[in-house]
């Protein structure tokens, strides 16, 4: 856990009750642990951990009301403590990082590179995979004779496309980006590699079909956040 956060949450269990607590830096802790944290028009916040109990909490915003009060704080606590959440337990159970905070994982495939995301809370990291072999010439292999190969379509990078696997493999929830039909769109001949070697992971796979060849990372992203369905309240995801 972060230290920002690590001193938020030891905050919340301090005794005495600690009376400038911030009410943004707690809705934070709360989104890294993996809460949905809805402000409602009533001065409430609605928050719950996936599969966890829900919490409406009296919490009033602006530059006036920057604190929680203490009521909240030792109601916030409780409900901490029902989930198994303290100072010395500050990571939620595994079972509740589901949802809108499960480990998520943008792949943007052609047959030149893939660039892979992982979105978690609201950090994001970027990786790209590289191919071999004839796919490393950088030309669109899928169909024919776009390489020579006695007039055949040029072979599978199998090890491409099981690096790509192991990525998948790692996530809860996977969005592929991309376009194309058939044998020239790469999300197929992806599925079908898992399909042979990972069956399992197939239900993790999710597509998003865009003209993905002029977006920038930033366009990308958003794709992917109004996909998973972030709540708008939630931090902007930041490379």
């Amino acid at each position: 856990m972060q230290q920002q956060h690590q001193r938020t949450l030891q905050a919340l269990f301090a005794h005495p009750i600690t009376h400038n607590l911030r009410r943004a830096a707690v809705e934070a802790l709360l989104v890294h642990l993996g809460a949905s944290v809805e402000r409602l028009s009533d001065h409430r916040l609605r928050i719950q951990l996936p599969d966890g109990e829900l919490l409406l909490l009296h919490a009033p915003s602006g530059p006036q009301d920057p604190n929680l009060d203490e009521e909240a704080i030792l109601r916030l606590r409780r409900w901490l403590e029902d989930g198994g959440i303290t100072p010395e337990h500050p990571d939620a159970p595994q079972a509740a990082l589901r949802g809108e905070q499960a480990r998520r994982l943008v792949i943007q495939l052609d047959h030149t590179a893939a660039h892979l995301w992982w979105l978690e809370g609201s950090t994001v990291e970027h990786a790209e995979l590289k191919p071999h072999g004839l796919w490393s010439t950088g030309q669109r292999l899928s169909h024919r004779h776009d390489r020579d190969i006695a007039g055949q379509r040029a072979p599978l990078d199998h090890t491409f496309l099981a690096r790509i696997s192991e990525a998948v493999g790692q996530a809860d929830r996977v969005l592929l980006l991309g376009h194309g039909h058939g044998q020239s769109d790469l999300r197929q001949q992806l599925r079908e590699h898992l399909q042979r070697h990972h069956p399992q992971w197939l239900e993790r796979l999710e597509t998003a079909t865009i003209d993905d060849r002029a977006c920038s990372e930033g366009e990308l992203l958003a794709v992917a956040r109004a996909h998973f369905g972030n709540a708008p309240h939630r931090h902007a995801l930041n490379p």
